[in-house]
């Protein structure tokens, strides 16, 4: 009898805890979350890009990292285009160097190419207050500088436009393009910063010490300037 007895109490608590776990089952949810995807990232903002628009990436590699770090005030983004349409499609010029342009010259490449997701993890999107006569002298300086082959600037020197590194060429074309109107503000390297920057582009403390240089948060912190749109490829949804 008190075999049966036990054996009839086991039962029970089983077919009990049975319940407790189907109704936790169900009234359990699950959160999955997953990284965004690119494809889809990368199709809605073409389809946002104005002519004029600024573009800005964070490449993974170490080079973009510490570049990154001469934003004073927004470190998400190393490098910067600019927008201009040909025959209806948008491309987004711009000055690089390294691997992804031996050829070190002013180059235009779609959006999905710019801002790759696989060598990128953040893209934004700005754009600028300029009128159609603004706009049509970026494009037209833009053009010019392509036709001549302007090379990347690795001396970072803005006194010069035979060379320019990226923001630096946006700096110009809407200091040129506004007449004036968008000028675009300098950062001074930090001590650390300068003679960090002379060992790992090979030039002078001397020279690096005096360098003024435009930081892209220089470029889309600006009053005339205002975000679009901001991507981040690594934070889930």
């Amino acid at each position: 009898m008190r075999t049966i007895f036990i054996i009839g109490l086991l039962v029970c608590i089983s077919m009990y805890a049975s319940r407790v776990s189907t109704t936790v089952a169900k009234n359990t949810t699950i959160q999955v979350h997953s990284l965004p995807n690119p494809a889809v990232i990368l199709r809605e903002g073409e389809l946002l890009l104005k002519e004029g628009d600024l573009v800005l990436r964070l490449n993974s590699d170490p080079a973009s990292q510490f570049i990154k770090n001469f934003n004073r005030r927004d470190k998400r983004y190393s490098h910067a285009g600019i927008v201009v349409y040909e025959k209806g499609y948008p491309y987004v010029y711009h000055m690089v160097n390294g691997a992804e342009n031996p050829g070190e010259r002013l180059r235009k490449d779609s959006l999905a190419r710019f801002a790759d997701p696989r060598k990128n993890t953040a893209l934004g999107i700005y754009r600028y207050d300029l009128d159609k006569t603004e706009t049509a002298r970026l494009k037209k300086w833009i053009h010019q500088w392509y036709a001549k082959g302007i090379q990347f600037d690795s001396a970072f020197n803005y006194a010069t436009d035979r060379r320019m590194y990226c923001t630096e060429m946006i700096s110009k074309l809407l200091d040129r393009a506004s007449a004036g109107r968008i000028t675009i503000a300098f950062t001074r390297p930090t001590a650390t910063e300068a003679a960090l920057f002379s060992t790992y582009m090979q030039l002078p403390l001397s020279y690096t010490s005096r360098l003024r240089l435009v930081a892209p948060d220089n470029l889309f912190l600006h009053p005339a300037c205002r975000l679009v749109k901001a991507y981040d490829f690594t934070k889930p949804v």
